[in-house]
């Protein structure tokens, strides 16, 4: 067969389409028919074993065994497919890919669904999650240890709350962002919440496309900063060197008395004394580095959820 598809391909290249149509032809409805076949019983092998495992699993597609570590995340072409149907596309889909398949059973629509994954180092998670986040997952899975890490979930202008996460603490994510030209230090925040594995909603007001000359457009952004401000149970403000952050200035002003302010300020900022004085006065919380910063969150949402399980 691959002589045959060689062949047809040469021909194809000099121009012989009549004579080599009708054996290209065949040698891909052949192929197809592999394929076929390949996918029906490698899906017939994996929703045999779902059946017996309804607790979710992930397993290898061509020897159906369990990777004994790694950090499990799913594609998103194979999102919400379920039942036989869909686990032949995810099938389809990760011997095209990375040939592992992932399956979950849903406790609220009673059905269990299949994604094509893919395994990432464990000491790579960083990865996984950037690569979680581009596929729109809510959550990874660490296979060595059976834990669940789910992702913060971003809101940006214009874009609507999730209603799926109840109790998530809500922080917003100010700081400099000077028109949208500074560094994005909000994805790097991100990141680093979702490796503690923290229950969060992230404000963020930097968009991927501002377009202040729309009419009403600068009025909204500045309305929608505030009003997310004071809805928000944390406010993560962060200073960069190299910017003067006038709108970072007039939030600290105004949230210094929040009691829900942390502040990154590393002391070549132009105004850090004033910063500085400000935070030691109302018992702002001062760090040098976002990931400080970040570090300090992450033990302070871990206390609160202590306290929350020890009273209830």
């Amino acid at each position: 067969m691959i002589s045959s598809l060689a062949l047809a391909l040469m021909l194809a290249a000099c121009g012989e389409n009549i004579r080599g149509g009708g054996q290209a032809a065949a040698v891909t409805s052949a192929e197809t028919s592999v394929q076929s076949v390949s996918v029906d019983s490698t899906a017939d092998q994996v929703w045999a074993y779902s059946a017996s495992h309804p607790e979710g699993f992930t397993v290898s597609v061509s020897t159906l065994t369990v990777p004994a570590e790694g950090i499990s995340v799913a594609y998103s072409a194979t999102q919400d497919h379920h039942s036989r149907e869909g686990l032949d596309y995810a099938v389809s889909h990760s011997l095209a890919h990375d040939g592992y398949v992932g399956g979950w059973l849903n406790a609220t629509d009673s059905l269990y669904y299949f994604d094509s994954v893919r395994i990432f180092p464990e000491e790579e998670r960083e990865r996984a999650l950037a690569f979680a986040r581009e596929n729109g997952q809510i959550a990874v899975y660490v296979l060595s240890t059976s834990e669940e890490i789910r992702l913060s979930r971003v809101v940006h202008p214009h874009e609507a709350e999730p209603a799926d996460m109840p109790g998530a603490t809500r922080i917003f994510l100010a700081g400099t962002i000077d028109g949208g030209d500074s560094v994005d230090w909000q994805e790097t925040a991100a990141m680093l919440l979702d490796a503690g594995n923290a229950n969060c909603i992230l404000y963020n007001p930097r968009q991927k496309e501002w377009h202040p000359e729309r009419e009403g457009e600068m009025d909204y952004q500045v309305g929608w900063e505030l009003e997310h401000l004071e809805k928000a149970d944390l406010i993560l403000m962060n200073f960069l060197p190299g910017s003067q952050s006038p709108i970072t200035l007039l939030e600290l002003g105004l949230f210094a008395r929040s009691g829900k302010l942390h502040v990154v300020c590393p002391p070549d900022f132009y105004r850090y004394d004033n910063v500085r004085i400000t935070c030691e006065r109302y018992g702002v919380p001062l760090y040098a580095s976002l990931e400080e910063a970040v570090s300090a969150l992450l033990g302070q949402l871990q206390q609160d959820s202590s306290r929350s399980q020890t009273s209830s």
